[in-house]
């Protein structure tokens, strides 16, 4: 078993980038999450946006003048899909945004790993 988890600790030290790209690494990185924040952000509004639509279809329905009975059951039935539509859109941000905390986390393992590789390597 001790031979297996060389072999994958192996295969992720080749993985990293090397050290002498450490400055170019370091930038795509922050592209890379800037990008994961921006796409963060436009799931947070879309997921606004739907919630907004689902409560005014709902509150129309409340005070639907002269649109009659069937209107009123087609806005609460668009509220209720909006209000589904904006659920589904809430547990996948929650989830994007766990995923691109640990990503973040995972970078910053990283570049610490190749500044301590970079040092060691400029001390010998």
């Amino acid at each position: 078993m001790p031979q297996s988890s060389n072999n994958l600790r192996e295969r992720l030290i080749a993985d990293l980038p090397q050290p002498e790209n450490l400055t170019a690494y370091r930038e795509e990185t922050a592209s890379l999450l800037a990008k994961h924040a921006e796409a963060l952000r436009w799931d947070k509004i879309a997921t606004t946006i739907f919630a907004v639509i689902a409560i005014a279809l709902f509150i129309w329905s409340c005070y639907p003048g002269g649109l009659g009975s069937m209107a009123v059951y087609a806005f609460r039935f668009g509220s209720a899909l909006f209000y589904f539509i904006t659920a589904i859109y809430s547990v996948q941000n929650k989830v994007y945004t766990s995923q691109v905390a640990t990503l973040k986390e995972i970078k910053q393992v990283q570049l610490q790993i190749l500044e301590l590789q970079s040092s060691l390597q400029n001390g010998q």
